[in-house]
């Protein structure tokens, strides 16, 4: 039996009909919803410790418990408060306590001492000149140096590495972390006594370098220092 134009065009579209709802019935559309936003969501890692972004914490947990000369010769004394070596920039010039370069390492006195606020570095003018591996050691990384960091009682200060020098210089300072240089560090003193925290600073290659250090006082402004590790006369920050 055959069937007219007209009778094959009418079944087609009914067949048509047909087919699209059972596609709809079961889902079989190839037309899907856009992502949600959540669903694209990624998490991201936090940063790492001892990043800019989240400094090194540095307890009091890990403070020198009795003051006094520490094994690698620095003396811990334990009131940096009456420090007579109050400065917001380091010396851009050697102190006059420095010893030369033919000379032993100069002993770490007041005179030597640099205090930012809350913050005594114990000796630290002495690294300016003069005999470099009496204040440190060398290996194939560079060089480390030992600076005691006297905190008064309950004090937050947090050290940060200028970026000028980031990719040469680090703080070395937390014990759980061991010598690993970080280039933001926090101090967090003892709530009833000065603290002092036994640490120092990384320099890379034959360790001579002006590095810039921004301290911070809990959250306040941050001040600039420059630190001389045997380089001699550094510019001001």
């Amino acid at each position: 039996m055959r069937m007219s134009g007209r009778g094959l065009r009418a079944s087609g579209v009914a067949l048509g009909v047909i087919a699209l709802l059972s596609a709809c019935s079961s889902g079989g559309s190839t037309h899907r919803p856009a992502a949600t936003d959540s669903a694209r969501v990624t998490t991201e890692a936090p940063p790492p410790v001892g990043s800019i972004e989240h400094p090194r914490p540095v307890a009091c947990v890990e403070a020198v418990r009795s003051p006094g000369a520490s094994a690698t010769g620095v003396t811990t004394g334990n009131s940096p408060a009456k420090s007579t070596a109050t400065t917001t920039n380091m010396p851009t010039t050697s102190s006059s306590s420095s010893s030369s370069s033919s000379s032993p390492a100069a002993p770490a006195t007041a005179k030597n001492d640099v205090t930012v606020g809350p913050l005594t570095w114990t000796g630290l003018r002495a690294l300016t000149d003069g005999d470099q591996s009496g204040h440190g050691y060398h290996n194939s990384d560079g060089w480390h140096y030992k600076v005691a960091a006297s905190i008064r009682t309950g004090a937050t200060v947090t050290l940060t590495i200028g970026a000028e020098q980031r990719a040469k210089a680090g703080l070395e300072y937390g014990r759980a972390f061991g010598s690993t240089p970080a280039p933001a560090i926090t101090f967090d003193a003892c709530p009833t006594r000065p603290t002092v925290f036994i640490g120092g600073f990384f320099v890379a290659g034959d360790g001579h370098a002006c590095v810039p250090v921004d301290v911070q006082v809990g959250q306040g402004a941050p001040q600039r220092v420059v630190i001389s590790f045997f380089n001699g006369q550094c510019p001001a920050a």
